[in-house]
């Protein structure tokens, strides 16, 4: 099921033995778009550390008591390797989370192919920012929804809205849609959804995501309604509009 990080944010983290805070924010990885970890508010007992729970824990979240079931106890969280809230998340910290958990590695092992033979490495849903503020330092590919919501949609004529929310499918976490508000910037108020394969390129620096379409592409685009799920018959009529739009280009 297709789910909005936005209104999930908050709900009631329920463990194998009892409720243990609040989902304060979702971590993706940017080579590929998906949640690798919840961040959760665990309240004064990690005063000042961080609590990722990896994607192989997390259940299907609970829409009605807005709760969020974890197959871990609070026992895994107390022992868990620590991590201060000012510290970003290393690969070297992601390594140590998953030793503690025995689970593997989402990220591929660099290997030295045999002679003849080109490595293959999978296309990027977007291409990274040329230039990157402290990237080196940070030694990794995560991303924070709570950093990226807000940021500023580029199209090929000018700002039109700012990133509002993230829609993931919960079977495997992949975000897949990025819902845009353009209510800031135009005197048409919309709110449009935009799949991650029509993106350009994301900017951390400039806090912002560009798309290669102008803006009188998305002032008559199918609108979203965030009170009703994303459906089938939704997402083609989507697909369509744009599918048409970008076959011209």
């Amino acid at each position: 099921m297709k789910r909005s990080l936005k209104n999930m944010t908050g709900y009631n983290v329920e463990m194998l033995d009892g409720p243990s805070g609040k989902a304060k924010d979702f971590l993706f990885d940017e080579e590929s778009w998906i949640v690798r970890y919840l961040e959760i508010e665990y309240g004064s007992f990690f005063q000042g550390k961080r609590i990722l729970i990896p994607n192989t824990f997390l259940k299907d979240p609970d829409w009605n008591k807005k709760q969020f079931p974890v197959n871990l106890s609070q026992q895994d969280l107390e022992s868990c390797p620590d991590l201060d809230e000012r510290t970003p998340v290393s690969r070297a910290y992601e390594k140590s989370l998953s030793e503690y958990y025995g689970i593997d590695d989402y990220w591929p092992t660099i290997y030295a192919p045999p002679m003849g033979i080109t490595p293959y490495f999978p296309p990027r849903p977007l291409r990274s920012p040329s230039k990157i503020v402290d990237e080196s330092d940070m030694d990794t590919s995560l991303r924070s929804f709570k950093e990226v919501k807000g940021y500023h949609i580029r199209a090929t004529d000018g700002k039109l809205g700012h990133v509002e929310d993230m829609i993931v499918d919960d079977a495997d976490w992949q975000v897949v849609y990025l819902i845009v508000d353009t209510s800031n910037w135009l005197p048409w108020s919309k709110v449009v959804i935009l799949s991650i394969d029509w993106l350009d390129k994301i900017s951390y620096t400039n806090q912002e995501v560009t798309i290669n379409l102008k803006s009188e592409h998305i002032k008559h685009a199918p609108e979203y309604d965030p009170s009703h799920p994303i459906e089938m018959d939704y997402e083609k009529v989507l697909y369509e509009y744009y599918n048409d739009i970008l076959g011209e280009k």
